[in-house]
Formats: structure tokens, sequence, C-alpha cells
């Protein structure tokens, strides 16, 4: 063959050979965030607890109230930012509601989310949450979302979407908080 033919064929190759390359790198670059786990362990319980309040995310359940539902939230945290008192912690949040139904653990609605919870510790050594952030629905969705985690935090939360690597449902601590049994599942609940 000609030096032409081969100059051709040895860039088309290193094109497609780059490209192949460029796809997958978002398995190993931009590098995972950083997160403290001292702050993470400190800072999630208090997370959990706003959130299943009713505070952010969530809303008013729309089972019976005989029924006595309740919303539970299970966190992965994506990052976390501590500057002076203030922290900051992305997040994925998974927050279903529930109700016990006999020996059946029911659900009726649920959401899943990236959000950015800013906590402080003020003048107490307690964290408390001063604000979540979430990202805007539709369109402005990716948007709000580079607004709110840094180039490390959303590469990382696109990471664990392509890997399924997402919050889960928390079945398994309604089912705790019901008395049923571990590895309950929960059904979806019929209005009769």
């Amino acid at each position: 063959m000609k030096a032409r033919t081969w100059s051709v064929l040895l860039a088309a190759l290193t094109l497609v050979g780059g490209g192949a390359v460029w796809r997958e790198s978002w398995r190993v670059w931009p590098p995972e965030p950083d997160v403290d786990r001292n702050v993470a362990r400190a800072a999630l319980p208090v997370i959990d607890r706003f959130l299943e309040s009713g505070r952010a995310v969530v809303w008013p359940s729309s089972m019976p109230a005989r029924m006595r539902p309740r919303w539970f939230c299970v966190e992965k945290v994506i990052e976390t930012v501590q500057r002076g008192s203030q922290v900051r912690v992305s997040l994925e949040v998974a927050c279903n509601d529930y109700a016990r139904d006999g020996g059946r653990l029911v659900t009726h609605a649920g959401v899943r989310t990236p959000v950015m919870v800013t906590l402080d510790r003020g003048g107490a050594a307690a964290l408390t949450v001063r604000h979540v952030a979430m990202p805007s629905d539709g369109a402005g969705f990716r948007p709000s979302l580079e607004r709110m985690f840094s180039d490390r935090g959303l590469a990382e939360y696109d990471r664990r979407r392509r890997r399924g690597e997402g919050a889960g449902a928390p079945d398994g601590e309604a089912a705790r908080a019901f008395g049923l049994p571990a590895g309950t599942k929960a059904q979806q609940f019929q209005a009769q």
C-alpha cells in the first residue's frame, strides 16, 4: 500500500480508538469526589429525619389516615464539602410513603432525586439542616444540577446512574418500623 493510504488508515483507527476511549472515560475521569466519612456519618441521620419529616422532598401521603402512612428515605452520599461551620452534602435520595395493611407493606408514592443539603453547626455541636436544593423538572433539570453539584459530584452522579447504582427504595427500614419480617417487599397500594 501507498504511504498515503497507510496514513489515512492510521488516522481513522486513531479517531475510532480515541472516540472509544473518550466514550468510556466516564468510568474513571474525573476522579471520585471527596467524601469525608466522619462528616457523612454525622450528617446523614440529621438529613434523614429532615427529609422524612416532609419539609423538603416529600408531600402528605394519599393513603388513608387510618393506615398511619409514613415516609421513609434512603440517602447515598455523593460528595461532602465542609467550610467552617457549614457543611454541604450532595446526595441522591429515594423516598417512599408506606403503611401496613394487615400483614402487607404497601406503598403509594415515591420520589428519587439528587439534592444538595446545606447544614450548619452554628454555635452548637449538632448539625442543623439550613437548606435543601432540588433540581428543576423537565428541561431545567440538567442545568440546575450543574449549578448545584461540583464537576466531580456531577460526574459521580452520572457514573452511578450509568452503572445502576442509584439509591434504592427504603423497603427494609419501613418493614422494620411497621413490625414486619426482614425482607418484606412493598406492594402497590390499591384504594378500595
